[in-house]
């Protein structure tokens, strides 16, 4: 007999509603959403006054002041940059890494952390994370910094759940080995008022479409220090420091003004975007059944944009169950970054955690706007799905 999660005393009226939204729509697992054009257009008009377009213009310049302010960081350690795999592989060459040496780093990531690795030159070495953090474990991994082939450390904020950044501090100190916060989806849990404030390691941001604070492609780089922030801004324009002489290898990874003026919109909308996420997160811990486990301290003081869940099946069969009742879910780390055909020749330690959370994880539809009577029907198909 199928069950339902909801008030008993409502199955015939949650029936009803569920069969509607089953026959009309189909439920998607993503639907970014960034501030409209009307809270864009007074940016792109300085940009028309200003006639700078993009090599650290007036708005980039006021959109990093701001996201310091919103971090409760120094500006001048705040970097910007074209994306988080950039920054994450840029933050890597900072430290004059010896080419080659291995960047201990999760398989339960998602592939652009183990990409920023061979970008910077690096080789990753895939560890597994602990069960309750679903990150790195930082006595295991000082264990292992002792080898002289490693060169560094990535440590990556799942789904965008806070971490001890001070023990990791520790970590870097104690071992020489620099410590990089893959934050992606960290954007929220990083402010002054947050559960995960930066600290000394180098933190790394993504602004992507799909994260709680986007600007369509974007990354923010928060560097360790005011030093090494130049060194990261120089390595986004060609290596130039201090004039036209290219001093180190650089790329060009900066922002144009129009991503400027975005991220500026989207800073002027914050407060209400992070309502509205916060409310999607209350209405899934709200609905969703005690028998999927929620990503470490969910929701507590902190947003994100996705949501996976680990199940007590196989998740091919929920997914499956989902599919049926038109709900679309995604894996969002796939089977963990060491099965990726890129990267099956790197070197790893075992990972049984990482092979259950892959097996057991799926992504549920998440996004600004999905109505609560939506978000009943996901939570209820899930229910009666693992029984």
């Amino acid at each position: 007999m199928k069950r339902n999660l909801i008030n008993p005393m409502k199955n015939n009226v949650f029936s009803e509603v569920s069969n509607d939204i089953l026959q009309k729509k189909f439920i998607a697992v993503a639907r970014p959403s960034l501030p409209t054009a009307e809270y864009i257009l007074p940016y792109l008009q300085q940009i028309d006054q200003n006639h700078w377009y993009s090599n650290q213009g007036p708005l980039h310049n006021i959109f990093q002041d701001r996201l310091g302010a919103l971090w409760g960081v120094e500006t001048g350690r705040i970097v910007l940059v074209t994306s988080a795999t950039t920054g994450l592989s840029l933050a890597l060459q900072a430290h004059n890494i010896t080419h080659g040496k291995y960047c201990l780093v999760p398989s339960w990531t998602f592939v652009a952390t183990a990409s920023a690795i061979v970008n910077a030159g690096l080789k990753p070495h895939f560890l597994d994370v602990c069960p309750k953090t679903w990150s790195l474990d930082p006595s295991y991994v000082e264990y292992l910094a002792e080898r002289r082939d490693i060169g560094a450390i990535l440590v990556v904020a799942p789904f965008g759940a806070p971490l001890d950044l001070a023990e990791w501090d520790n970590v870097a100190e104690r071992t020489g080995c620099p410590v990089i916060i893959d934050a992606a989806a960290a954007f929220d849990t990083l402010r002054s008022d947050g559960p995960m404030r930066p600290q000394k390691s180098t933190v790394v941001v993504s602004l992507h479409a799909t994260k709680v604070f986007g600007v369509g492609e974007g990354g923010v780089v928060i560097a360790r220090d005011l030093i090494a922030a130049e060194r990261i801004r120089a390595l986004t324009r060609f290596g130039f420091s201090g004039g036209r002489i290219a001093h180190y290898s650089g790329i060009n990874a900066k922002i144009s003004e129009y991503t400027a003026a975005v991220g500026l919109a989207s800073l002027d909308c914050w407060a209400i975007t992070r309502a509205k996420w916060n409310r999607v997160t209350e209405l899934y811990k709200k609905y969703l059944p005690p028998t999927v486990t929620l990503p470490p301290n969910f929701g507590s003081s902190w947003v994100s944009s996705t949501l996976t869940v680990l199940c007590s099946v196989n998740s091919s069969t929920l997914q499956s169950c989902l599919s049926k009742h038109q709900v679309e879910t995604v894996l969002w780390w796939g089977y963990g970054c060491h099965n990726q055909p890129a990267y099956t020749a790197y070197t790893r330690e075992a990972l049984p955690v990482t092979r259950d959370y892959a097996q057991r994880s799926v992504g549920l539809p998440f996004w600004l706007g999905i109505e609560e009577e939506s978000i009943q029907y996901i939570c209820n198909v899930v229910f009666n799905c693992l029984g």
